[in-house]
């Protein structure tokens, strides 16, 4: 899950140390919508020189390979095959080695390139999907790690508050035993965001679909307000309301970013439908896909028909084609259906059959969506298994803050002040008066580092954008000021009995 700006800087238009970057970090993916792009365009009938020209301006990270066979050849003047081999043989992806030194034998031996890279595409498609499978079986491991943890913060903080009332271990030794359970459960959030798949899901946000677009703003104005809201409430009033109001003001930035979210998906779904549609009418009429795009029905395509209208707007008033194209794909806001446009409309435009060239994209985002499919439903379950964990947590923090409190009140109440002293010179199973204002600080600091916590992992469970913890991170701020508000009222009457 990176973010489309951290991909562009890998694409040859960043700083040398990008680029050693990116020979280290080779994705399935980037190979496999490499290969994809260049089996449709090279069924086109083009070049070599024309097909390596076209691979090293992908926005990918396989790309910076195919940009120093291109400039071996142009600027060296060395052949294809040797220049493959040159560069292939220096590459850390074994992916990427193999199929450019298999590469370079077949440009030495005459075969097909058309073939040729349809067999790999294929074979990349499979790889891809074997290694995305297999991350999610890591993830659901982690998933099941992660709850672990959690749920060992919660007692390490409980263990503490009860143990305050038998000997007290210090304010030190109990803030570095709760934080670094804290810093435990970020680590293995960190561990399990690494260990999922890693996929680019939306274009850059400031150029994508409209709620993306608001989404950005809204955080740029709502982020800072619910900060603001919860610090100041939180010292006028109470942490309870504080945190109540900053999850409520930093839920529309939540609900418009799930909303892109979803929306993101069904275009996902929809696309592979779509160019089908658009392919086989464009070749069985004989026609450009502007006439084809005319003469289709958008009904079966609900989420993408605003984005389709734009773009036959667009293609009838007479604009370039291909940035009319390379706008659809952006506006839809998913990085799934640009890629997947680029490739269409790409092949196409260089001479390739519209029907075969449908139908190789469509394929290529069908396999990206099923799995990412796959994925949402290991992530669906995790989620709100946190966000409920995360609830009852916090509620059993409260209530054991709430029953030791009443126990400091009973113990002040009848113990003199001598009594009191002499008790804190007794033995370690003496009983002690808990500092309760402490302890309030700790559950508040642990909440509030578990909150966050809690959003990123889900969001690294989901593969989704960041920008989307906003979303969890309010339904856990909501959470939890509930607890502290309504625990205390249906305690003090248990907490006396007690």
């Amino acid at each position: 899950m990176r973010s489309s700006e951290s991909l562009q800087k890998h694409t040859g238009k960043g700083s040398s140390d990008e680029k050693k970057s990116a020979e280290t970090e080779i994705l399935d993916f980037d190979l496999f919508y490499q290969l994809t792009y260049l089996s449709a365009t090279a069924a086109a009938g083009i070049s070599r020189h024309r097909l390596f020209d076209l691979g090293r301006k992908l926005p990918s990270l396989s790309s910076h390979y195919f940009d120093k066979v291109y400039k071996l050849v142009e600027n060296l003047r060395y052949n294809y095959p040797d220049a493959c081999r040159m560069v292939g043989v220096g590459v850390k992806s074994e992916n990427l080695r193999t199929f450019l030194l298999r590469f370079s034998d077949v440009l030495r031996s005459g075969e097909p390139i058309p073939a040729f890279l349809a067999r790999e595409a294929q074979v990349q498609g499979e790889s891809y999907i074997n290694a995305y499978e297999r991350q999610i079986e890591s993830m659901k491991k982690w998933n099941d790690g992660y709850i672990a943890i959690a749920v060992s913060v919660a007692l390490i903080l409980i263990i503490n508050m009860v143990s305050s009332m038998i000997y007290s271990i210090g304010t030190v030794g109990m803030v570095g035993m709760v934080v670094g359970a804290i810093l435990m459960d970020f680590v293995v959030a960190w561990v399990l965001f690494r260990a999922s798949p890693q996929e680019i899901k939306f274009v850059t946000l400031s150029e994508g679909a409209r709620e993306q677009r608001l989404s950005l703003k809204l955080l740029a104005f709502l982020g800072p307000a619910a900060a603001a809201s919860l610090l100041l409430v939180a010292w006028r009033v109470n942490w309870g309301w504080g945190l109540v109001l900053a999850g409520l003001v930093l839920a529309p930035v939540g609900m418009v970013s799930r909303v892109a979210d979803e929306k993101i998906t069904r275009k996902d779904a929809e696309i592979t439908s779509f160019l089908r549609s658009l392919g086989g009418t464009a070749s069985s009429r004989g026609t450009t896909l502007t006439d084809a795009l005319a003469n289709i029905r958008i009904d079966p395509f609900p989420t993408l028909q605003p984005d389709i209208r734009f773009l036959t707007l667009r293609l009838c008033a007479l604009s370039r084609p291909e940035l009319c194209w390379k706008k659809f794909g952006v506006e839809t806001g998913s990085k799934l259906v640009s890629q997947t446009t680029d490739i269409f409309y790409e092949a196409i435009s260089l001479g390739g059959d519209p029907e075969n060239v449908g139908i190789l994209s469509s394929l290529f985002a069908m396999r990206t969506a099923m799995l990412r499919a796959k994925r949402r439903g290991v992530a669906a379950s995790f989620s709100w298994l946190i966000v409920v964990m995360h609830g009852v947590l916090v509620a059993l923090k409260i209530f054991l803050l709430e029953i030791l409190k009443a126990f400091s009140e009973l113990l002040q109440g009848v113990m003199s002040s001598d009594q009191q002293q002499a008790v804190e010179g007794m033995s370690l199973f003496a009983l002690g008066i808990p500092n309760t204002q402490f302890l309030t600080s700790l559950v508040i600091g642990v909440t509030l580092a578990l909150s966050l916590a809690n959003a990123f992992v889900i969001v690294a469970s989901e593969g989704t954008h960041f920008i989307k913890i906003a979303f969890y991170l309010s339904l856990m701020l909501f959470v939890s000021g509930l607890g502290f508000l309504i625990v205390p009222l249906v305690m003090p009457n248990l907490a006396l009995g007690l």
